[in-house]
């Protein structure tokens, strides 16, 4: 797991600028079901946008709405629940998601994801 981590904040792959850069915005918080989704970017513009979600709950978030800095696909380029980083991990199924208009959370757009018990997901444009 921290190899792949590693690999995300490095972007050794391209796709994850925005863990490079120092800026950093906290916009999802509920307490009552232990979410939050915060948003990494470099310098900004395309390809620099990184959006961070963590569960702290005991439970799966499924269909979970929040906001997007951008319109679009995003990748989902890790899973920290995935069983092949333990096998005792629920392995909840976690994918892309698509930013459609309309505001949420502050930002222009929103799209759903899916989360399992105690996890994180990196997602990327």
């Amino acid at each position: 797991m921290y190899h792949d981590l590693i690999r995300l904040r490095r972007n050794r792959n391209g796709c994850t600028r925005g863990l490079c850069g120092q800026s950093i915005q906290v916009y999802h918080l509920h307490d009552a079901r232990k979410m939050i989704a915060f948003h990494r970017w470099d310098q900004g513009g395309p390809g620099d946008d990184v959006v961070v979600v963590a569960n702290f709950f005991h439970a799966s978030q499924d269909n979970y709405t929040i906001g997007f800095p951008a319109e679009g696909l995003w990748k989902l380029r890790f899973n920290s629940d995935w069983c092949g980083y333990n096998d005792g991990f629920s392995n909840h199924f976690s994918a892309d998601a698509i930013a459609e208009p309309g505001s949420y959370d502050g930002l222009p757009w929103h799209g759903s994801i899916s989360i399992g018990p105690y996890s994180v997901l990196i997602l990327s444009q």
